[in-house]
């Protein structure tokens, strides 16, 4: 079962914190997805912005997932803000198997999001993106 809670505001930018931590399994996938297409419903974000966040949420955790060592927890921190959401993805993998950026899930991240890192320190692996209300051609 996951675990949500409102952090206090990130110092740097005043915006509100909200932390999930599940099972980095699959069965959790859904659990994520409802969560963040609740954020960005919450948000303002339009129909089709929220439907991007869900499968770029989907894209990440499944990403880190596949990598994860046994048992580790996954933890998916959002912040908002009036015009963008940003998103990180973090878990425990296995040495070297997350690495690269250049799968076809990763291709899809990178459509779906307006910016997207991938970032290693010792055994933790995050994923971290940004998704704007508006849209970068509007």
């Amino acid at each position: 079962m996951g675990k949500l809670n409102a952090i206090e505001p990130d110092t740097q930018s005043g915006n509100a914190v909200v932390e999930l931590r599940v099972s980095a399994d699959p069965t959790q996938l859904s659990v994520v997805r409802a969560v963040a297409g609740t954020i960005a419903g919450q948000d303002d974000f339009d129909l089709d912005a929220i439907a991007d966040v869900r499968l770029a949420m989907d894209e990440a955790c499944s990403f880190l997932i596949v990598r994860a060592k046994p048992d580790s927890i996954l933890t998916c921190s959002f912040q908002h803000s009036p015009d963008h959401l940003r998103v990180r993805i973090s878990t425990r993998t296995v040495d070297g198997e997350a690495t690269t950026s250049r799968t076809f899930g990763w291709y899809v991240l990178e459509t779906l999001t307006d910016s997207i890192a991938l970032e290693r320190d010792g055994d933790v692996t995050a994923i971290e993106f940004t998704k704007s209300k508006v849209g970068p051609d509007a």
